[in-house]
């Protein structure tokens, strides 16, 4: 997990975003703030194993370009929020591939490299779309 979260920000600073880590409540969510092009990690984030998530998820928000504040809820309540969703979940699989990571199916993806169920479908059709799952 650290060398993605190396490879994340590492992505992040080739894009010109900031990155500040924070060491707060496990509770509190990540941010993202555009006008500042920085995104804001919580490293005690309760889920640990979905922090490279998160960490693509806010460079989704900046890379958008969208106005204001954005903070990591963990659903994907706002068309917004999905996009960032998209983004961080094709991130993570570039990553993967450039290390050549395989696996069978998209729900291993998912456990591995600790993205939320909710994008189950969302990996399918990515598995789909590279001819890296067979049906």
């Amino acid at each position: 997990m650290s060398n993605l979260i190396a490879w994340l920000y590492s992505y992040a600073f080739k894009h010109k975003i900031g990155v500040l880590q924070i060491f707060t409540k496990p509770e509190y969510s990540s941010l993202s703030d555009k006008s500042k092009r920085l995104i804001i990690i919580n490293i005690n984030w309760k889920n640990k194993k979905e922090l490279p998530f998160i960490i693509g998820h806010e460079i989704g928000h900046i890379l958008a370009g969208e106005p204001g504040l954005s903070n990591y809820c963990g659903t994907p309540l706002t068309p917004n929020e999905r996009r960032a969703d998209l983004f961080s979940l094709s991130l993570i699989f570039e990553y993967a591939s450039n290390q050549y990571d395989s696996f069978d199916e998209p729900f291993l993806f998912l456990q591995q490299y600790g993205i939320p169920i909710r994008m189950l479908d969302d990996a399918c059709n990515l598995f789909k779309k590279h001819d890296d799952l067979v049906f």
